[in-house]
């Protein structure tokens, strides 16, 4: 069982903007199964760290990426929307930094487990409407 599923996010106007939404919710729940395991069975922590450290890069990438789109079409909401994407990364770089230096696992798995909450939002009522205008000026090009 997973944290999240794609089928509760919306469905992007623009492919890349869906690919990466996915393998974000893949790793996502990857991660929840690793702490999950580490905090139970007491297994090495290194593949769970592997695991958030491909996270938290997959998340700057793809923040980059749709700003860069966002800019490059002059979405009109491009500062809300980044705003919104820096609020995410610096809640996600402090629990990251708090479970390194203490390797307590609530740290990290209060962020995570509160994370699909804010996908779920933010992809549905920022990111669909991002997607389908941005697909519009792609149209346009």
């Amino acid at each position: 069982m997973g944290l999240i599923y794609a089928e509760q996010v919306e469905e992007m106007d623009v492919e890349e903007m869906q690919a990466t939404h996915e393998n974000e919710i893949q790793i996502l729940n990857d991660i929840d199964k690793l702490a999950t395991q580490c905090q139970i069975q007491k297994t090495p922590t290194d593949a769970l760290e592997a695991k958030l450290h491909e996270y938290v890069e997959h998340v700057h990438k793809h923040f980059a990426n749709e700003e860069r789109l966002m800019q490059k079409y002059n979405f009109p909401k491009y500062e809300m929307h980044k705003t919104a994407h820096d609020i995410f990364l610096s809640d996600l770089e402090h629990s990251s930094r708090e479970w390194r230096k203490y390797g307590d696992f609530k740290k990290i798995l209060n962020f995570i487990r509160k994370t699909p909450e804010w996908i779920v939002l933010h992809v549905n009522s920022v990111d669909a409407p991002t997607a389908a205008y941005l697909a519009q000026k792609m149209k346009e090009d």
